[in-house]
């Protein structure tokens, strides 16, 4: 096997930045001011959960479109995708998605209303039920495709986010000291390119940056802290960018051989369109892990009995 290489471009690219602030920190005030700057063309706003930003557009040079999608986070994976796939043009499309916090939110009440479903049908009616492995895997996934998707965007990406003051846990409990934390999913932090931490109006904290010529021993506070005196800091304005690249892990799906040494097929015809004979057939075939084929198979004399 001959490996696959290539060798590293040496290009800055532009980063997703995630602006973790507290209430009326103005980390929109922050993003809508972005899309004044000459570094950038077009600017999408995808807002979830939080006011549209039809009054920032008097913010001197503020241009940008507020995208209109349904609410949902199928809506939202879509209209991502598609901003993402926008032509670059000249000069590169930014990105704003306020707010993450919201986002993630939304994605875990959807992955409570699967559980509770789930809970019914098994006829628990009572609270909020436990939201298995599974059903959470399945919800993350969506969580997942939104920020590879805009971390692969040949762009700026702002991702906006509550920063909020909370109790320290240790082990289980608390300390009784406070600690600042960004509200939203717990990777969120780590998979973006940059972080400003905005505690409060006019206060902003540099973190975290991915570049060679913006470099940091320790976060660096930051007066005055603009999008555009960034970008220009990482040297975006002076030389050729590239692409985002991320060795982004596929998961892939396995299936368990089945070991159970039925016929499964065999019994079917032994069930002799009995509704009911088949239904448990069915279950015990995908229990032992039956192929796709037989289960196909199973289901569709299921119905047609």
């Amino acid at each position: 096997m001959t490996l696959a290489t290539r060798k590293p471009t040496g290009k800055p690219s532009w980063p997703l930045l995630l602006a973790a602030g507290g209430e009326g920190a103005g980390k929109s005030f922050l993003a809508a001011q972005a899309s004044a700057s000459e570094l950038v063309g077009r600017t999408l706003w995808v807002g979830h959960g939080e006011q549209d930003p039809d009054e920032y557009a008097l913010i001197p040079g503020a241009d940008f479109d507020i995208v209109e999608y349904d609410g949902t986070i199928t809506g939202l994976r879509k209209i991502i995708h598609e901003a993402a796939a926008e032509p670059k043009g000249d000069k590169p499309t930014l990105i704003v998605v306020d707010s993450g916090t919201k986002v993630w939110e939304t994605i875990s009440e959807n992955a409570q209303v699967d559980a509770n479903q789930r809970a019914a049908r098994k006829g628990n009616r009572g609270g909020d039920a436990t939201i298995g492995v599974d059903i959470w895997n399945k919800h993350k996934t969506h969580w997942r495709d939104i920020i590879d998707t805009l971390r692969l965007h040949d762009g700026p990406v702002i991702i906006t986010a509550r920063y909020e003051e909370v109790a320290e846990i240790v082990k289980g409990k608390p300390t009784g000291d406070k600690v600042w934390k960004v509200k939203a999913e717990k990777g969120l932090p780590y998979d973006v390119d940059a972080v400003v931490h905005m505690p409060v109006r006019g206060q902003y904290t540099l973190s975290k940056v991915r570049s060679v010529r913006l470099q940091l021993n320790e976060p660096k506070d930051w007066p005055n802290f603009t999008m555009d005196a960034f970008w220009r800091a990482l040297g975006l304005a002076d030389v050729e960018t590239g692409r985002s690249a991320y060795a982004t892990p596929v998961v892939e799906e396995t299936q368990e051989p089945d070991e159970s040494g039925r016929d499964w097929l065999a019994e079917l015809n032994d069930a002799q369109g009995n509704k009911d004979a088949i239904a448990a057939l069915g279950a015990a075939a995908k229990a032992a892990h039956a192929s796709d084929n037989v289960l196909t198979v199973i289901r569709s004399a299921y119905r047609d009995a």
